[in-house]
């Protein structure tokens, strides 16, 4: 029931800021990014470990876009409390896997980081609106000049 609350508050953030292909693509990266194969005795996959990789990728469009949206300190600070919180319960509970949690965070992250959204200034249109590309530093590394 956890994980669909969670899944639930935190999904469509991701899909809305991130579209449904990379919310898909953090999300299964997420799911099989655990570190559980290495420092669990009964390594998981889980969702839970996935919902964390959603909440990394609000941390790294909040932070990509502080600029755009206001500074996102506190939206940062309730982040930060969230998954401490999340840890901590997982510490103190047996059958929790902490290092799925930790694990999908990373992969949420990192999988946020290249992929995106990372919205630049470009210019302003005729009718004085601001006009903004989509630059995720993957497309740096995939697009060639000829």
């Amino acid at each position: 029931m956890v994980n669909c609350y969670s899944l639930n508050s935190v999904g469509p953030t991701v899909e809305i800021t991130s579209g449904p292909r990379r919310f898909i693509a953090v999300y299964l990266t997420s799911a099989i990014a655990t570190m559980s194969y290495w420092f669990c005795k009964a390594p998981a996959i889980g969702a839970s470990g996935a919902i964390f990789g959603l909440v990394g990728s609000v941390a790294v469009f909040v932070t990509r876009h502080r600029g755009m949206i206001g500074g996102g300190r506190e939206e940062l600070q309730h982040i930060a409390q969230v998954i401490v919180l999340n840890m901590v319960v997982g510490l103190m509970s047996k059958g929790i896997d902490n290092w799925g949690h930790f694990g999908g965070l990373i992969g949420g992250v990192a999988t946020s980081w290249l992929l995106g959204p990372a919205w630049k200034y470009k210019s302003m249109s005729i009718d004085g609106r601001r006009v903004f590309v989509d630059r995720p530093p993957i497309s740096y590394l995939t697009n060639r000049r000829k």
